[in-house]
């Protein structure tokens, strides 16, 4: 038996640090820094004068203490108070910096019994901001459907150029992958998956699942849809972004620098080895917009509003929310229900509705509710008239005992009996044929 040499190995103290590490999500830490930071140099400000770290103290009453007075007292740069959701988010980051760096500290900053004091001022904190309107967190807007044909018909994402080729895909891929705004920096090659049908978009990890011990083991797939020749091919547009790729291309991210040589643009090479920056890719949206004249002036527009366009398209194509959410990836109805919004627009028809009501003629309001009296009334006649009387008829027995036997004659034919809807402005009008016999019963005796 042959001698098979095995692949093991020693992992060093600093690789298994890095994977340990690794199970916190990226996103996670950097908002934890910048909490510890904003939290420290509010600390060391001369007007508060602490010049110790919050972790060195022992006493959860002293901490407490100091968050209430940090909470209620922190300020922006420009002297506004912080968001709301921000405030939330400050206490849950600080909380799991104190978890890692005071010994035996397994508390939570955000539970009530423990800190009691903290979590009064964290509520009354965002309770009285609310009644004064400030601190309100801004919404991701999406675009309408009117706005998106207008981008896709705009030579800003054209596909004949690398810059208008590459801001065609990202739109594409915000359509119909629906990624988060963060994950298009992360996006990388081999997430697309080219078949005849169409390319498979995959997810490796998303927010809600992160691939550790709790989360699921598989691979999250979205199949693109065919392309409607001639009107809307991503699935083309993607082939070729990725054909325009260095043909020795090493990067393994998704979006490329872009080229600026014209030369070597004439030659075919549309795009540099190495990945388009973070801030470029985290403005594109925003970018594509403002390119194709969008307006966007007092909306909250960025890379999260492509993910929100697409779902809300999706319930607008008449989808119910499962099917949205085997699309979206999220894990429970309530989260995919946040993007079923009833926009602006939508809230002033509504409201204008109520205005056309006021500002009707009455001599027009007292026609129709006229005309709508009178087919009531002409209702219930016509359903008096076809009342069916059940009196004078002869049982079956009877009729065979007398030997009078006669064929089924109908004593009424094709009665009909028009019912007016009583809505206003949709009546549906139904016919109800009514046929009677007076000399057969159904009862035996």
């Amino acid at each position: 038996m042959e001698n098979i040499k095995e692949s093991y190995f020693k992992p060093t103290a600093k690789e298994l640090l890095k994977v340990q590490e690794s199970h916190v999500p990226q996103n996670t830490v950097k908002c934890t820094k910048k909490w510890i930071n904003i939290l420290n140099s509010w600390r060391n400000h001369e007007d508060v004068g602490y010049k110790y770290t919050l972790e060195s103290l022992s006493s959860n009453q002293q901490i407490e203490k100091e968050m209430c007075e940090f909470i209620y007292g922190i300020r922006t740069k420009s002297g506004e108070r912080y968001s709301r959701a921000s405030l939330k988010n400050a206490v849950a980051s600080i909380s799991r910096h104190l978890k890692d760096t005071i010994p035996q500290w397994n508390y939570n900053l955000l539970d009530k019994n423990h800190f009691p004091k903290l979590h009064a001022t964290l509520d009354g904190t965002l309770k009285e901001m609310k009644k004064l309107g400030i601190g309100a967190a801004k919404p991701h807007e999406g675009l309408t459907n009117d706005e998106l044909k207008i981008i896709l018909d705009h030579d800003a994402v054209s596909f004949n150029n690398p810059e208008g080729l590459l801001r065609r895909v990202f739109l594409w891929i915000c359509l119909l992958g629906c990624p988060r705004g963060g994950e298009h920096y992360n996006l990388l090659i081999n997430q697309f998956e080219d078949t005849d049908n169409g390319f498979i978009f995959k997810k490796f990890h998303q927010k809600n699942d992160q691939g550790g011990l709790e989360s699921n083991q598989y691979t999250f797939e979205i199949p693109f849809p065919s392309d409607v020749k001639g009107k809307a091919e991503p699935n083309a547009d993607i082939r070729k972004y990725i054909s325009m790729r260095p043909s020795d291309c090493i990067t393994k991210e998704f979006y490329l620098g872009i080229s600026t040589n014209t030369a070597a643009i004439s030659k075919g090479k549309w795009y540099y080895d190495w990945a388009l920056g973070e801030k470029r890719i985290r403005g594109m949206f925003r970018e594509i917009c403002i390119a194709c004249g969008i307006d966007i002036s007092g909306r909250n527009i960025s890379n999260h509003s492509g993910r929100d366009t697409a779902i809300q398209s999706i319930f607008d194509a008449g989808n119910e929310e499962v099917e949205a959410m085997a699309i979206s990836g999220h894990n429970s109805s309530a989260g995919v229900r946040n993007y079923l919004k009833v926009t602006k627009e939508k809230k002033r028809k509504i409201l204008g509705s109520v205005m056309q009501r006021l500002t009707e003629d009455t001599s027009d309001i007292n026609s129709k509710t006229e005309i709508q009296y009178d087919n009531e009334v002409q209702c219930d006649d016509n359903m008096q008239h076809g009342e069916i009387v059940l009196s004078g008829f002869s049982k079956a027995s009877e009729l065979l005992e007398n030997k009078n036997k006669r064929p089924l004659q109908e004593t009424s034919t094709n009665k009909n009996i028009d019912i007016n809807n009583n809505k206003k402005k949709k009546r549906k009008k139904i016919i109800i044929n009514k046929y009677y016999y007076n000399n057969c019963s159904i009862y035996n005796n």
